[in-house]
């Protein structure tokens, strides 16, 4: 199937229509790169496949809110994966955490579950973190969580805030070198304690 920004926008118009047609051939052309992608980001095929009916049925609904100008149809579609993998992975995080499992045949002493140690570093990293954070303007907190814990674009940013795209890709730059300056100047290395 032909993938060509110009079949997929005519497709998205067919699917503006309320084309079915449209829709499977749309889907038929792009499935495999939106599902490489979950799979690129989930790590596990069956939450790859929820995701993947997720963003067509998105398209479905949603069509009439692309726009040429800001994106090709690949694009768009790859970034509404992109959005829904991330809250998925949310998702998944938020639900295991809220889960306590007791293995009453494990008496060994498990390796992964952080020491005391471990703890108190993690929560002097998370200090200073939120010290260095501290050291930025609204703006660049704002750029900067919307990226990083959000897991948005600089486009989506732009988008959001309303700011010009020069201006959010500037926020970000000079926020990371104030938290790498500051985070350095403490003797943390940025990539964690152990890094």
């Amino acid at each position: 199937m032909d993938d060509s920004p110009d079949t997929l926008h005519i497709l998205l118009q067919g699917i503006m229509a309320g084309q079915e047609a449209s829709m499977s051939q749309l889907y038929d052309a792009t499935v495999r790169r939106v599902y490489g992608l979950a799979v690129k980001i989930v790590h596990r095929p069956e939450l790859a496949e929820e995701i993947v009916g997720d963003v067509y049925l998105q398209v479905w609904q949603q069509a009439d809110k692309y726009n040429p100008q800001r994106a090709s149809p690949i694009a768009w579609i790859l970034m509404i994966c992109r959005s829904r993998a991330l809250d998925k992975l949310r998702r998944e995080k938020s639900a295991t955490m809220n889960q306590y499992q007791e293995d009453p045949q494990q008496d060994t002493l498990d390796e992964t579950t952080p020491t005391a140690l471990d703890s108190m570093m993690q929560n002097e990293l998370s200090t200073r973190i939120t010290n260095a954070l501290r050291l930025l303007s609204k703006s660049q907190r704002q750029t900067i969580a919307l990226a990083f814990y959000r897991g948005m674009s600089h486009q989506q940013i732009a988008h959001y805030t309303g700011e010009p795209l020069g201006t959010v890709k500037s926020n970000i730059r000079r926020a990371q070198a104030v938290l790498r300056n500051a985070l350095d100047s403490d003797d943390i290395n940025v990539g964690g304690l152990y890094g």
